[in-house]
């Protein structure tokens, strides 16, 4: 036993000292002062930076001031904290935002008003210099929920161009059932200039249509992504596709409306993403499966304990349609390889694909979801998806009570490279494996930025992945799981070039920062610069990541 307990501690520490030798030179990481915060207080948003620093808000969860503004010097050390109250008490509002549009802060409120039954959204630019909001409180939207209740009152969303000069102020009318969708869309330059706007009763079933994108482009116009389902909102119906996808464009301040529905009748579009390119012409892209789905009893048993955005892909798709004429100009279907499909998996565990392929059965990727589309300067794009889902377990103890538990899992990262001309020239995985208990995956998926010709993956990972043969050989596919204990988890960067070729190296341990960096909310703010942040318990500290390449 003693024997044992010294050997795992001589590995551990030999780790550790192998990542100190062996962090990226592709990098610099600098990192601010670590800062004691109560646990409630949690990063919301990276909002921006410029030349006096980065500017952050916080959410405090049961506390009396609902949020913190801070600005952190370039040394990432914390200048400036703001405490922000949103009104007193009855007239007290909610918090609903903040983002940065050309270079100003605005912040975004909401209240109901029970007397005229009204759900309003305000919005105060931020003063960059106090990080207190304007005292002029500017009414910007107002839902009437007359017909509705408190919880049946709307809702406001917002959406931000690419070149963050423009932005969309959405709102979600209430719901009637069986009643038609009923949109408002509002676009605004920085200076909250009203563009255009327009109120909108679109002919599908509310409970039947949900949009998924929008795409504000940088002249103000709109384009949504949306599934249109058949009956009820649900992917299959009788084992064949239940929805089919809908773009719709409002050009020239919105006096022109154009549908493009997405008519592809060979396969079942599972995921999709689009943007539009400097032509108006349309990017889609996403994973499809086969026309005819069959779910085992195994498979409906599954999915009655898990939570994903979709079951299976077969393989990677891309449309271009031309913004005028609505005409489908070029698109390509390619199926995984079963080497893809098989990548990082164990000897076991490929032998059973191989063999289920073998008997003519179907082999496909299980419960992946697309994350992004990223244009390229040459007119191609990459999509990156992600295995993600959620499962449940319930315990019965002794005494008849019951326990239940949502286990998340990120997993793989995989990557399909699309041509110029539409052609899907690799596709590739980057090895992840990530599982957490009841905490909404606080530490897990990744983050990603685009240098040059490049993209960076960084992501929490487990030390002993960094050495060994864990991909391929007589370890294959025994990638270990990323844990929360300082001593197994390590930040790693993936570096994926424009070949398709990768490769890792850490950037530094839990053990070193004694902090675990939140993925999610890492954001890229500059074309060589990665705001990243670290917390664990009450430790919290924001960091820097400078691309050198």
């Amino acid at each position: 036993m003693k024997k044992g307990l010294l050997l795992s501690l001589l590995i551990c520490t030999c780790n550790l000292l192998l990542v100190g030798q062996s962090k990226s030179e592709k990098v610099d990481i600098k990192w601010g002062i670590e800062q004691k915060v109560s646990k409630k207080t949690v990063l919301d948003n990276i909002i921006g930076s410029d030349e006096s620093g980065i500017y952050i808000i916080k959410k405090n969860h049961k506390g009396k001031i609902p949020i913190l503004i801070e600005r952190y010097d370039h040394d990432m050390n914390l200048s400036k904290s703001v405490p922000v109250t949103l009104g007193e008490k009855k007239k007290a509002r909610s918090y609903q935002a903040v983002t940065e549009v050309n270079g100003e802060i605005l912040l975004f409120s909401t209240i109901l008003d029970k007397g005229s039954k009204t759900n309003l959204l305000f919005v105060q630019t931020l003063n960059k210099k106090t990080l207190k909001p304007s005292s002029i409180l500017k009414k910007i939207g107002e839902i009437d929920y007359e017909n509705g209740s408190k919880r049946n009152s709307g809702s406001f969303r917002y959406e931000v161009s690419n070149n963050k000069k423009k932005i969309l102020i959405y709102y979600k009318l209430p719901y009637e059932k069986g009643g038609k969708e009923k949109v408002s869309y509002h676009i605004y330059d920085s200076k909250l200039n009203l563009l255009w706007e327009k109120d909108l009763t679109l002919p599908y079933k509310q409970e039947l249509f949900t949009v998924f994108d929008y795409e504000v482009r940088e002249n103000g116009d709109l384009y949504l992504l949306s599934r249109i389902y058949k009956d009820k909102v649900r992917e299959v119906r009788n084992g064949k596709p239940n929805y089919e996808y809908l773009i719709i464009a409002y050009t020239d301040k919105g006096n022109s409306v154009t549908e493009f529905p997405i008519a592809i009748k060979e396969h079942f579009l599972r995921d999709m993403q689009i943007a539009v390119n400097k032509n108006g012409d349309i990017i889609c892209g996403g994973f499809y499966s086969e026309n005819q789905v069959s779910i085992s009893k195994r498979a409906n048993a599954f999915e009655q304990n898990s939570i994903s955005t979709n079951s299976s892909i077969k393989g990677s798709y891309f449309l271009k349609i031309d913004g005028k004429t609505k005409e489908i100009i070029s698109k390509s279907f390619k199926e995984f390889g079963l080497d893809f499909i098989t990548e990082n998996l164990t000897d076991r565990q490929e032998k059973k694909v191989k063999r289920k392929k073998a008997k003519g059965k179907r082999v496909e990727l299980y419960q992946y979801a697309l994350d992004n589309i990223v244009l390229r300067e040459d007119g191609g794009a990459i999509l990156v998806g992600e295995q993600y889902y959620v499962q449940i377990t319930t315990t019965t103890n002794s005494q008849g009570q019951t326990n239940t538990s949502y286990h998340y899992f990120y997993n793989d990262i995989i990557l399909v490279k699309l041509s110029p001309s539409g052609e899907i020239d690799w596709t590739e995985k980057i090895a992840k494996r990530q599982h957490t208990v009841n905490d909404g995956g606080f530490y897990s998926s990744y983050s990603l930025s685009v240098v040059n010709d490049n993209l960076y993956f960084v992501f929490n990972d487990n030390i002993k992945n960094l050495f060994g043969n864990t991909y391929s050989g007589k370890d294959k596919g025994k990638i270990k799981y990323f844990t929360k204990k300082a001593k197994e988890s390590v930040a790693v960067l993936v570096e994926v070039d424009g070949d398709g070729r990768q490769v890792k190296e850490a950037l530094f341990s839990a053990k070193e920062t004694d902090l675990l960096i939140r993925p999610k909310v890492c954001e890229q703010t500059s074309d060589n610069e990665l705001i990243i942040y670290g917390q664990k318990r009450k430790n919290q500290r924001l960091g820097k990541i400078t691309f050198l390449d």
